[in-house]
């Protein structure tokens, strides 16, 4: 490192990044004594000894993964109640990526860290199903980058579900199976809000399950049945086969942010994400007025470099290996 620098709030350790001089893992990999987790999209199958959590999360992970969840011990937060842990005071804040979704401030002496994790979209790119975006302010930055490149700025929600809709009555039309293709938890809860009142969409059973929990915790979702029921319209996650469910003719529309990108095999892709688009990324991280900015995963090294100007210091974060500095 060079001279001069100070190292960064968040540094590389055994179980993933930690808050550099205290136990806290952010969204950690393995079982570490104790850990944030951001939101129960994409959780590891492994969860850490002591965990926090919104409470909506904790209820995601109990109907995903009860054994994992058995196995830790929770520390449910609520949005806005700082709270201490050891060394240091955190407060959780909704990020809008999916319901439960959270940032989370720490703070101890010399320390003024806000992890972002993965964001949601804002105003007419909001998600419908999740808490709605809080723009914070802070001195040190940590979020992720996942279309942190130029070429990710995403169309308004609305005009996508239209789009949407449009695909899934042309398909009918024709006689197709119109199925959808997208995450399990988050876009499969925006396509029910959308098309549930107009027709029964079958859902594969992690998205049944997580509708299931959304309802429960006031989400008004409707229309949407078993994967196994009678009903119009398929919802699978992009690791099911569509093989194996012996559909008959049928029609793909896949939701990703890669849409962007094109998706092989797809009848129609629509970069319907539940992340923040570069812009957006950009846009809140130059609000939060943040001096020292980390940036992860994803295009990491692209976001840094846009972010970087007089007085921000910005530093790409590679989980897997070391901290890239500019300069070095």
């Amino acid at each position: 490192m060079r001279h001069g620098v100070d190292p960064p709030e968040v540094e590389r350790a055994a179980n993933g990044l930690r808050v550099r001089g205290h136990g806290l893992y952010l969204e950690p990999r393995g079982r570490p004594p104790l850990g944030f987790l951001a939101h129960a999209r994409g959780a590891p199958p492994v969860l850490p000894e002591r965990m926090v959590v919104t409470g909506p999360t904790s209820k995601l992970l109990e109907a995903a993964l009860p054994r994992a969840l058995r196995r830790t011990a929770t520390l449910p937060a609520v949005y806005g109640q700082t709270f201490a842990l050891g060394s240091l005071r955190l407060t959780l804040h909704p990020a809008g990526h999916v319901l439960g979704s959270a940032q989370v401030r720490c703070e101890a002496q010399g320390l003024d860290l806000v992890y972002a994790g993965d964001i949601g979209g804002a105003g007419a790119r909001a998600s419908l199903t999740a808490e709605t975006l809080e723009q914070l302010t802070c001195t040190t930055l940590a979020i992720r980058a996942v279309y942190g490149h130029p070429r990710y700025v995403f169309p308004p929600r609305a005009l996508l579900l239209e789009r949407l809709q449009d695909f899934v009555e042309r398909a009918l039309r024709d006689g197709k199976t119109p199925v959808i293709v997208g995450a399990a938890l988050g876009e499969a809860q925006e396509v029910v809000r959308h098309l549930g009142g107009r027709r029964t969409l079958r859902l594969h059973p992690t998205a049944f399950r997580a509708c299931e929990v959304y309802t429960a915790q006031g989400c008004e979702l409707k229309g949407f049945v078993r994967l196994d029921d009678e009903g119009d319209v398929v919802v699978v996650p992009p690791t099911v086969r569509l093989a194996r469910l012996k559909l008959r003719a049928y029609r793909i529309c896949v939701l990703s942010g890669r849409a962007v990108d094109g998706i092989a095999g797809a009848d129609e892709a629509l970069p319907l994400a539940d992340h923040a688009g570069y812009d957006e990324l950009l846009g809140y991280i130059r609000a939060t007025g943040a001096r020292r900015v980390l940036t992860i995963g994803g295009h990491a090294e692209d976001l840094a470099q846009a972010v970087r100007a007089p007085g921000i210091e910005a530093l790409a974060i590679r989980e897997q290996h070391q901290l890239a500095l500019p300069g070095l």
